[in-house]
């Protein structure tokens, strides 16, 4: 399996380095984007952690604000097949959250990270500085979804944890995520014809 991957990993940076040779742009940009995109996942995830970190960084600030605005919650590590396990503490007993590595929102950084990496027209300086309020913004999103989460469980109890979780957590971070998508390409690209800072055409700034 290992050897697949390689291989496949060299034969998408052959094609990405021809596209981008022989200025082929829609490929080199279609192909860079969706590329990165799946090997930070697979390496940069799974194999290095940064996508267990990232939920913990999440659980424990969410942790942390949730008691700093009166709403008790405890955090317990290494529980059996799970990164974390967050107890909402209410009136009437608890709710227990399982915190898994689908809860560090590093998917969409990926994809985020990925687009404005190979976003054509744009200096490195202004590329890197995108991603990295990109990726602040995407993170602090999560935050906030979370926290409306332990909000909604605190206040209206364990039965609303269903429709907490997977229609108002997953709509609002949803909604959040389009926006700054939005804002940071589609946006920032309008702002910048309008302006005749770069064409449609232009090849990208090196």
């Amino acid at each position: 399996m290992t050897v697949i991957y390689i291989l496949l990993f060299l034969s998408w940076l052959v094609v990405v380095v021809f596209a981008r040779r022989f200025r082929i742009w829609l490929v080199y940009y279609v192909l860079g984007a969706v590329g990165t995109a799946f090997w930070s996942v697979l390496v940069l995830g799974s194999l290095l952690g940064i996508e267990t970190w990232l939920a913990y960084s999440v659980a424990w600030t969410v942790h942390a604000i949730s008691n700093g605005i009166g709403i008790p919650t405890q955090i317990f590590e290494k529980a059996p097949g799970l990164l974390l396990v967050m107890v909402v503490v209410q009136n009437i007993g608890w709710t227990v959250l399982q915190v898994g590595v689908e809860s560090s929102g590093f998917l969409e950084l990926s994809v985020l990270s990925s687009l404005l990496l190979f976003y054509p027209g744009w200096s490195w300086r202004r590329r890197s500085v995108a991603i990295l309020v990109g990726d602040a913004a995407l993170w602090v999103a999560n935050i906030i979804r979370m926290l409306i989460i332990v909000v909604m469980l605190n206040r209206l109890g364990k039965d609303i944890l269903v429709f907490a979780h997977v229609y108002v957590g997953k709509i609002v971070f949803f909604l959040l995520a389009v926006g700054i998508f939005w804002y940071l390409i589609t946006f920032l690209t309008l702002r910048d014809l309008r302006l005749g800072r770069f064409s449609p055409g232009q090849t990208p700034v090196k």
